[in-house]
Parts: C-alpha cells; sequence; structure tokens
C-alpha cells in the first residue's frame, strides 16, 4: 500500500465511523478538539495527519486506533 492508498483509506474509514456515529465534520472537529478544516482535509485524504491527531479523532468516535489506521 503506497501512502495516497494509506490516505485514502484512512479518510474512509474516518467518514464511515462518523456516519455511524451520525455526526457532522463539525461536530467531530469539536469531539476531536481539532479544527474543522483539519477534518475536512483529512477526509479528502488531502493531508498527512500526525499522530496525536489520529488518536484524538479515534477517541472522539469511541473507536480503537486500529479501526482508523489501514495495516
Amino acid at each position: 500500500m503506497d501512502m495516497t492508498d494509506y490516505y485514502q483509506e484512512l479518510a474512509k474509514n474516518i467518514r464511515v465511523e462518523r456516519a455511524r456515529m451520525k455526526i457532522s465534520q463539525l461536530k467531530l472537529a469539536e469531539l476531536a478538539n481539532v479544527s474543522l478544516d483539519t477534518i475536512n482535509l483529512i477526509e479528502r485524504a488531502a493531508v498527512n495527519p500526525k499522530l496525536c491527531t489520529i488518536i484524538s479523532i479515534a477517541k472522539a468516535l469511541n473507536v480503537d486506533l486500529n479501526t482508523l489506521i489501514p495495516m
């Protein structure tokens, strides 16, 4: 898996979990204590998010980190 695939899979996993919780990008941003722009960029696979950001998002979505990070 190259890095582009990694970012796209991460983005998809976050969108799926956010949809499961039925929350908006804005609500996820608030719960994860990151900006709306950050969530938007991650969900479009347009950035390389820091691990601490992914951890915050996983906690906000109440999922294990392995659920979001493709292996």
